[in-house]
């Protein structure tokens, strides 16, 4: 387990008058072991902090900590920072079998891979067997469950998962969201949870983030931020959120404090 924290963090694109702050000033912390729920509409600026935060993006200020040590990304060592990306179609390769995705992304050396990419690929419930199959032969939740094993397969401290539910089924979208749950509780993972659907968020949280034009404007636990919000985005965001009875969103059970 370890502390993820975003520090003054600023992201800007382009340059002179056509500079936009996509993130601007950012201080937020993901505590270790726990589920820091990310939530804004599209364009506030959640899907470009996390791309910053494993190395995609690079900040124009400020800095990204793990356990009070500046991330260093650089090529061929152990990334302590895994994200699983939204689009489950675009986000593995279809020229390689699933296993091979997985395997590549274990660390060297390891002992028994093949081995281990079935104790992967069981651990988010999919067959062993399937390890030689590729990505077009499955569906877009078996292949997000591919994802996240492949995240996984990296050994990560902190996972970012980032609209992983937005690109499937309403159908699909509560067993995923069921698994994330349980591997994070299991593996004692720390994760930032990244959604615009506030209904989606609160089942898996314990830290609840609200993102508005590139900033935090209300962080707190989940149950306080829900139950009394202090932002004004913050209650728009939860008066959009469905009633019971008027949608097809998935039933869950609600995540109790260990």
């Amino acid at each position: 387990m370890s502390e993820l924290r975003f520090d003054g963090v600023t992201v800007r694109f382009g340059t002179g008058r056509r500079t936009v702050t996509a993130v601007d000033g950012v201080d937020l912390t993901v505590p270790s072991g726990q589920v820091v729920g990310l939530v804004g509409e599209s364009g506030s600026g959640k899907s470009t902090l996390a791309r910053a935060a494993v190395g995609l993006t690079t900040p124009s200020s400020g800095q990204i900590l793990l356990d009070g040590v500046p991330l260093r990304h650089r090529p061929g060592r152990r990334r302590p920072l895994q994200m699983v990306f939204q689009d489950p179609y675009s986000s593995l390769d279809p020229r390689m079998t699933i296993g091979n995705t997985i395997a590549e992304a274990i660390p060297r050396p390891f002992p028994d891979r093949h081995k281990e990419v079935r104790r992967l690929l069981e651990l988010v419930g999919l067959d062993g067997e399937r390890a030689d199959a590729y990505p077009g032969a499955l569906s877009g939740g078996q292949r997000q469950r591919v994802a996240i094993a492949r995240a996984l397969a990296g050994q990560p401290d902190v996972i970012i998962a980032d609209e992983i539910t937005s690109a499937l089924d309403v159908s699909i979208q509560g067993t995923v969201l069921n698994l994330v749950r349980s591997l994070q509780r299991e593996l004692e993972l720390s994760m930032l949870f990244i959604s615009h659907n506030l209904a989606v968020v609160r089942y898996v949280s314990d830290l609840i983030a609200v993102m508005y034009l590139g900033r935090i404007v209300e962080f707190g636990p989940a149950a306080e931020v829900l139950g009394n919000p202090q932002h004004d985005y913050t209650r728009e965001l939860l008066a959009a959120v469905p009633r019971r009875g008027t949608t097809s969103l998935p039933t869950l059970s609600r995540r109790t404090s260990s």
